[in-house]
């Protein structure tokens, strides 16, 4: 009796070890989604690491989770690290290796309790958006011993089941996310970042009808020999709210000249700003406004609650389709 247990201890065994060695070491799991979002947000987003907490199927998991970002904030050589509670997400960092602009990006993904993966994620462009395919790969057996290498293959029957689930959340959130965000392809965008400084300008507050304000303006300057110094230009100041104000405003020499009725001496805005340079009708400022929204929420961006437009082409003079005018948007302290 002795015996038999020892012989079918010792086959289970064997058959245990053969089987083991049958498995493959090396496991793929992949996983795919649609985002009706345009190519160049999908993939800003996902270069982005600083945007990973927002979708990201693990870091959910431990509330009390600290994280921090080294490197640049996107591309090659960003990377993130975090340390949290040992059965929900452990110690570990992810480290963007390649990235192609607008169809590939891959990360080296460690856990230090579980071992090293590569993550890739390749962006394809389809009616209507972007689809996502997400795959992971990983050598089971790596940096183990004989026993748990072995072991660690059996765990390949289930890691499709297993870690495909957390793919497939983690798409779902990056779908709601990434569709959370402005709508409008903001490619081809060309901007430049600057630091602006203030002028003068003789304005109007509230300015409801702009056109006439800018008339009321002009005509107090003609009146009072005040030179103009510059186009003039709209500014919207936001608030918390969402609320807005418009001034319409005239770069101009400050004069002692009593004002009258709503104008104000003022200065423009400034401080670290981001240009767009517009050409075209002002019908169309709207998409290029829509463009500029979508880039900065895209890439993570804070306004600082003014934007304008700089009238650089005099309308009386300039054909419709080659008026040249400069959005500015101010950044928040941050950027």
């Amino acid at each position: 009796m002795t015996e038999k247990v020892i012989y079918g201890a010792l086959l289970a065994m064997a058959l245990f070890v053969a089987g083991g060695l049958m498995l493959p070491r090396d496991v793929h799991v992949e996983r795919s989604i649609e985002v009706a979002r345009p190519v160049n947000t999908v993939f800003t987003l996902l270069n982005r690491l600083t945007a990973l907490p927002a979708w990201s199927p693990w870091l959910e998991r431990d509330a009390r989770m600290n994280y921090r970002f080294t490197g640049p904030e996107a591309g090659v050589g960003a990377r993130l690290e975090w340390s949290g509670d040992p059965r929900r997400v452990g110690t570990g960092w992810a480290e963007i290796t390649e990235s192609q602009p607008r169809t590939l990006l891959r990360m080296q993904l460690v856990l230090e309790q579980q071992g090293r993966a590569e993550t890739t994620m390749r962006v394809q462009r389809i009616a209507g958006g972007a689809r996502v395919n997400w795959s992971l790969d990983t050598d089971l057996a790596a940096g183990k011993g004989p026993f748990a290498g072995l072991v660690s293959r059996y765990f390949g029957l289930i890691f499709d089941r297993w870690v495909g689930a957390d793919l497939e959340l983690g798409l779902e959130r990056f779908k709601a996310y990434a569709e959370s965000l402005p709508a409008a392809d903001f490619s081809g965008l060309e901007l430049e970042w600057l630091d602006v400084a203030a002028i003068e300008v003789l304005q109007i507050t509230e300015s409801v009808d702009l056109a006439a304000a800018y008339r009321e303006i002009t005509t107090f300057m003609a009146a009072n020999g005040i030179e103009r110094t510059g186009q003039p230009m709209t500014v919207t100041h936001y608030d918390a709210d969402g609320d807005h104000r418009i001034d319409a405003a005239i770069p101009a020499s400050r004069s002692e000249v009593r004002l009258a009725g709503r104008l104000e001496w003022a200065t423009s805005p400034s401080g670290r700003a981001i240009r767009l340079v517009h050409v075209g009708s002002y019908d169309a400022l709207a998409l290029d406004y829509q463009r500029l929204a979508a880039y900065l929420e895209a890439n993570g961006i804070a306004e600082g609650g003014v934007s304008w437009e700089h009238y650089i082409s005099d309308p009386n003079e300039t054909p419709e389709a080659e008026r040249i005018t400069h959005i500015y948007f101010l950044l928040g302290a941050a950027n």
